[in-house]
């Protein structure tokens, strides 16, 4: 029996590749979200660029909580399976008239992960197609489409990323959130968001959850494991981090990506390679 979406939801999400407009936490909560990545900001504005970015759930304790938070996973076990890991989140933070935005893309297109890995986009803030908010092609899920690697000018720095060719653009969907709300899409959706062109900030957390028996076809990926077991050890286990974004959860994060450095995100080093992630100063 499915613990929170109904057999037509999950019926919806095979056929389209997404679902919209789940509740995941109150919007008081989501204000209190929003005080806390307001806070770091203000405290240490040097710092966000890097620890907003890739694994920041192996950064800041109350963010790897929100990951694991038993009305994400209820949603997330309904449509992949009893045994999660997380396997990446991230911040996606757009400021008023900001032109930053990202192109059409899936992101499984460079490095595979079977079964698809499912991506929880909660937003903090509202989110609508006025601010930048997310936008999908649905059942654009079936396959790998052809894509480019470009050098990323979309508000990632220095990172290679793939971009789609030929995307039918008319069939695309604004998906439109209240705070609090979020929505579900495959890794191998096809994907993007524009700029945000209010008069408002519009944030939003995305989280990566994998199934704990999925293989990568690239490489070793690592992941927390927040909901049943891994009986199969196909990704390296991550630690639970303790406290703000510490020192010592800063060097988590390194060996992390030190050790285990192709991912979905970050795509495959080619080879020679040095590897290269967004990281506090030395």
């Amino acid at each position: 029996m499915p613990k929170r979406l109904t057999q037509a939801q999950i019926e919806r999400f095979r056929a389209e590749g997404y679902l919209s407009g789940l509740p995941v936490m109150s919007a008081a909560e989501a204000a209190v979200v929003r005080a806390r990545i307001e806070r770091f900001e203000a405290a240490r504005p040097a710092d966000v660029s890097w620890a907003f970015d890739i694994k920041a759930n192996l950064l800041f304790d109350w963010l790897y909580e929100i990951s694991a938070d038993v009305r994400a996973l209820d949603l997330v076990e309904d449509l992949i399976s009893p045994n999660i890991l997380v396997t990446n989140t991230v911040f996606r933070i757009k400021e008023p008239g900001s032109r930053t935005h990202y192109g059409w893309h899936q992101d499984s297109a460079r490095i595979r992960v079977e079964p698809a890995f499912i991506i929880l986009y909660l937003a903090i803030t509202e989110s609508t197609a006025e601010n930048g908010g997310l936008r999908v092609v649905p059942s654009s899920h079936d396959r790998v489409r052809p894509f480019d690697i470009v050098v990323n000018t979309d508000g990632q720095a220095r990172r290679r990323v793939p971009r789609t060719r030929d995307v039918d653009v008319a069939k695309a969907v604004d998906l439109v959130l209240a705070p609090g709300e979020a929505a579900i899409f495959s890794g191998d959706l096809i994907h993007g968001s524009a700029s945000n062109q209010s008069a408002a900030r519009r944030i939003a957390i995305l989280t990566d959850y994998t199934a704990a028996h999925a293989r990568q076809s690239i490489g070793r990926g690592s992941g927390q494991l927040v909901r049943g077991e891994d009986r199969w050890h196909h990704f390296a286990p991550e630690p639970v981090p303790v406290g703000d974004c510490t020192r010592d959860n800063v060097l988590m994060r390194r060996r992390t990506l030190q050790t285990y450095p192709e991912n979905p995100l970050m795509g495959p080093l080619a080879p020679g390679e040095a590897i290269d992630f967004p990281d506090a100063p030395n």
